[in-house]
């Protein structure tokens, strides 16, 4: 071998001791070169008080493919940049075991730390070690003592003031900061934006340093933005779920010039034969004597352009000629690389990697539709809770994160509707360089009540997106099905108001740099709903590079954003009799379909084919006025059994061939839906027993039965039901107090496997029921007294 000029000899004999002195030296030397400076750039020496692992056993029902990975890693998302689109070499990632304890919010300080926890996740999450419940009464308190030991943070070859900043990527909801034991800034409020402290003034060099952390998170028992967090869920169809407190994002340090730059803006703008570039670049200084050296570089590391800007803190504009550039979208998800060196005069202060992706979301056509980059492009969108069973409101890995956006784009899906939370940095950098378009919800707070008036079409559209009653007639019209939060003691006060403006701007300030997002949804279903003419108004003057959806789902203002968009859960979607003249038309929340194994789902089956089934007569039936369609949803979530996948992702619902096909437009093999013999074309009702013998000749056309299922369509109301096929297949049925409307019941895969051109018979017995346990009975669900109704159905391809 020879490493750096050194010849080494394999045979001992040849080796003399000086030699190995002389080598033992230099790889002496060698290593320690290595070692500073590699660790001044990837990793820093920490010592922790909590540096004893969290005794946990692996979880098993809920456990997802990640989870054994992060027990077993010292620090989670160890080499994962918090802030993708702002990149410096020199952080440290301060995840990781830390001590803790909770404490009444009459203490002002704990006695001890008692406990560990695990580092960024929820504390009511498995993966914290923690998994507890947390209300308004407590506080939280973290304690991380760490020490960084690499001259590289110390060393000032360009003879500039540093500063050490601590971030947060995320924590909920009220944190408060003290570093050897000195309060750090102001007291933070918010559980969705990172925020960060300037820590120079009271960090010590060499040393070790005591990080103390509290955090207060009532969830629904205040006014701030939670999205669909509520404490004690008691509702077996509630679409509410778990609060998550605490530290669920990164915490990290960075060093950084005295003057730094602060963030980056890009904006697109498109002409027939030009890209115009709008860009703004702020520093943390009101100095004005600097300069921006910029270089945009492709793929092949053939630099686009290099340009210099004088002006940071100031939007400024490039062009491009149009042929020179590769769009951004979910087919090609171009990102061009950005260098950026900060300049004072001719001094040089730092350096900045980032990246960029061309494209312009707009309105187009005189029938307005939603278009990417100057084209029409329909959104095929699934709506994402953002809910992991191992880390509740943090994937367990950056390559969960991934993984998510992968699977549902090979599915063939286009966008992801961020549903009533925002993401940590890492998921939208994914959304990025994957190619997935993103609507983004701002989320709700306050007491899910609106505070607007609801015009008398969004009462109809609400109407039906109740209704998931295949159009029967209920005598009354109450959604106790979604378990609607109402809270009596909180009104929209003007605290509210400002938190909620203030976590809005702040979300889009943060995010806006991402060009995977084009869509911001202000309100969701009415929830905490107000003022949203104003609040429309100020949002498409901020961020002119996105569309605004004001209302997703009702309570809609006419004319009012960019969006009209209609929620409806029923199996024949219905839209307003005509389109806005200035606005496209979606549909913001459909489907919900799910398996009847467990949990709810707004419309459940018995089994994965007749739900594909519903799943593609659903998409081909949608409207051509339509722009979007966002699914619900990418996965389960707690009691919740709508998504494509289950809840730890291990399994996906639907044949992945079919949704692949229909999604693409092609319905070459769709399923086919037969009834092939019926007992009565009217329900049977107002009866107390009925019995049925009956034959029927079972003729089919297909050459083949092997790809064919079998179901009884049936409705037994008040009803149990005893059927007997062909005098030896008994069935009995008696989950009609559960089971309220039509359905179908899947039959033996073998019954008429060998018996296609058959005469089959069916002896069926009904009998009144009248009562069921008070515990099981469901109000909102009332139709006549009793009724019976069956089909026997054939589903082919």
């Amino acid at each position: 071998m020879n490493w750096f000029g050194i010849k080494y000899q394999r045979r001992r004999k040849k080796c003399s001791k000086w030699n190995i002195i002389v080598c033992g030296i230099f790889m002496t030397l060698f290593y320690l070169f290595y070692y500073e400076y590699f660790n001044s750039f990837t990793s820093i020496t920490l010592t922790s008080t909590s540096s004893s692992t969290l005794s946990m056993k692996l979880m098993t029902k809920s456990s997802t493919r990640w989870t054994k990975n992060v027990i077993e890693n010292k620090i989670p998302f160890h080499n994962d940049y918090p802030r993708p689109h702002l990149r410096r070499k020199l952080w440290l990632n301060l995840n990781g075991n830390w001590s803790f304890t909770i404490t009444s919010i009459n203490e002002t300080y704990p006695k001890n730390f008692d406990r560990f926890i695990r580092v960024p996740f929820p504390v009511e999450s498995y993966l914290s070690g923690i998994e507890e419940r947390v209300d308004s009464s407590m506080y939280l308190w973290y304690k991380l003592k760490f020490q960084i030991k690499s001259q590289a943070w110390y060393n000032d070859n360009h003879h500039h003031q540093y500063r050490i900043i601590l971030h947060f990527d995320k924590v909920d909801y009220e944190t408060v900061v003290y570093l050897n034991h000195n309060i750090v800034g102001v007291k933070h409020l918010g559980g969705y934006e990172p925020f960060s402290y300037d820590i120079t003034s009271y960090f010590i060099k060499y040393q070790d340093n005591e990080l103390v952390v509290r955090v207060w998170d009532p969830s629904d028992k205040w006014y701030q933005p939670r999205g669909k967090q509520v404490l004690d869920v008691k509702e077996k169809h509630s679409i509410y779920y778990t609060p998550c407190s605490g530290i669920w994002g990164t915490v990290w340090l960075e060093r950084v010039p005295y003057i730094h730059i602060d963030r980056l803006q890009f904006q697109t703008r498109l002409s027939s034969t030009h890209v115009l570039l709008k860009y703004r670049i702020d520093l943390k200084s009101i100095i004005t004597s600097f300069i921006l050296k910029i270089s945009i570089i492709e793929k092949n590391n053939k630099h686009l352009i290099d340009f210099i800007s004088y002006k940071p803190n100031i939007e400024q504009e490039i062009s491009f000629p149009l042929k020179k550039i590769n769009l951004w979208s979910p087919e090609n998800p171009y990102l061009y690389d950005i260098h950026i060196d900060l300049y004072q005069k001719d001094i040089f202060i730092e350096h900045i990697d980032s990246y960029i992706g061309f494209r312009q979301i707009t309105l187009c056509s005189k029938k307005k539709k939603i278009c990417l980059n100057n084209k029409p492009y329909f959104m095929f969108g699934v709506l994402d809770q953002g809910y992991w069973p191992d880390g509740l409101y943090r994937a367990p890995t950056d390559d969960a994160y991934r993984y998510d956006i992968e699977q549902i784009k090979n599915l063939g899906f286009n966008t992801i509707r961020k549903h009533m939370k925002s993401e940590t940095s890492r998921w939208y950098y994914w959304c990025d360089v994957l190619g997935i378009l993103v609507w983004q919800d701002m989320p709700s707070g306050d007491s899910y009540k609106c505070y607007e008036t609801k015009l008398d079409v969004n009462k109809q559209l609400q109407s039906l997106r109740d209704n998931r009653t295949n159009n029967l007639t209920l005598n009354t019209n109450i959604d106790n099905d979604l378990s609607i939060h109402l809270s009596t003691s909180i009104t929209k006060n003007f605290k509210s108001k400002i938190q909620f403006e203030y976590e809005l701007k702040a979300m889009i300030d943060f995010l806006s740099f991402h060009p995977s997002i084009v869509i911001w949804v202000l309100f969701n279903e009415g929830w905490g709903q107000y003022d949203t003419i104003r609040l429309t108004t100020w949002l498409q003057s901020y961020d002119q590079d996105r569309l605004i959806n004001s209302a997703s789902g009702w309570h809609d203002r006419i004319g009012i954003g960019h969006i009209r968009d209609i929620h409806d859960y029923s199996k024949k979607i219905s839209l307003p009799l005509s389109n806005d003249e200035t606005r496209a038309l979606v549909i913001g929340e459909c489907g919900g379909l799910g398996l009847r194994t467990s949990g709810w789902s707004y419309r459940d089956y018995s089994d994965r084919y007749l739900m594909t089934y519903e799943f593609e007569q659903l998409f081909i039936n949608l409207s051509s006025r339509l722009s979007a369609v966002i699914y619900t949803q990418l996965s389960d979530v707690e009691n919740e059994s709508n998504g494509i996948f289950t809840y730890n992702r291990e399994e996906i619902k639907f044949p992945t061939a079919h949704i692949k096909r229909i999604l693409t437009n092609d319905y070459s093999h769709l399923y086919k839906l037969k009834h092939i013999w019926n007992l009565t074309s009217i329900p049977y009702t107002n009866y107390k027993k009925l019995s049925f013998s009956k034959s029927f000749d079972f003729i089919i056309d297909n050459n083949s039965i092997d790809d064919n299922h079998f179901y009884f369509y049936i409705y037994y109301l008040n009803s149990q039901v005893n059927i007997t096929i062909d005098h030896y297949h008994q069935m009995i049925l008696n989950q009609n107090h559960k089971i309220k409307d039509y359905h179908y019941i899947p039959l033996p895969s073998n019954l008429f496997r060998d018996s296609k051109h058959q005469k089959h018979f069916l002896d069926i017995q009904v009998h009144y029921t009248p009562s069921f346990d008070d515990d099981d009975k469901d109000e909102s669900f009332v139709y006549t007294n009793r009724t019976f109704y069956l089909n026997l159905v054939m589903l082919s391809v």
